[in-house]
Parts: structure tokens; sequence; C-alpha cells
């Protein structure tokens, strides 16, 4: 008669990001808490994770030494950093979605007038609509 044991739902406790964790250059980033100075996530909002990370992978960098004037210039700098590079991929995401629509809608439009595709120019009396 042994006892079933649950394993528990890290996800489920639903944590949140804390602005005081900016100490250790984190934010919050597409509801993940992303350093900042090397880019890579945290997988579990907790601040004994952000610690270790800053103590074990920047503690001997130059930011560890700035005082909290330079820190908050620094995190400042950075996040703007890291929203110029995201809405750059942005951007190319959206012209692509803009090409994959005109795609669908020339099929439509094929479709609508049951007629297969082939190249030829229309002449100006023709037209698709």
């Amino acid at each position: 008669m042994s006892a079933i044991v649950k394993k528990r739902k890290v996800d489920l406790e639903c944590r949140a990001f804390n602005p005081e964790w900016e100490k250790y250059f984190f934010t919050q980033h597409f509801g993940q808490a992303q350093c900042l100075i090397c880019l890579k996530t945290v997988a579990v909002l907790k601040e004994y994770n952000m610690r270790r990370h800053w103590e074990t992978q920047h503690q001997a960098s130059s930011f560890a030494s700035m005082s909290a004037a330079e820190r908050k210039e620094a995190i400042v700098k950075l996040s703007g950093n890291l929203q110029k590079s995201t809405s750059l991929f942005r951007k190319q995401t959206t012209e692509a979605d803009k090409v994959t629509r005109a795609s669908y809608e020339v099929s439509r439009l094929l479709a609508r007038r049951i007629k297969p595709f082939t190249f030829t120019p229309l002449s100006r009396s023709e037209s698709w609509l």
C-alpha cells in the first residue's frame, strides 16, 4: 500500500517576474526571464535561479563592479539593445507574412474563377474582378 507521489509541475505554480531581479541583469521577455548580458533564459522564475546564473556566469565581469547608478544605465542600454534586435526579427516575419497572404489571395482568386494557374499576361480588357 504505497502512496502515489505526484510530481510537482513548476510551470503550474504561476510564478511572476519580480522587478527586483534587475539587479542580476534580468528582464522579462516573452514571459521568461532573460539575461541582458548573455541573452540566456532561465527556466523557472525564482530568485535563486537568477542569482545562481549571475554568480556563475557574470560575477567576474565588469558589470559586478558597477555602482547602482551605473547598473541602472547599463540595464536601460542593454534592454534597449534587446528590444531593437527582437524588433528586427519581428519586422522580417511581418514581411514574410505579407508574401504568404498575397500568395493565398492569388490562390483564392484562381479557385473562385475556377481557372488553372498559368502565367499569361492579361490584356487590358480582361480584369480579375
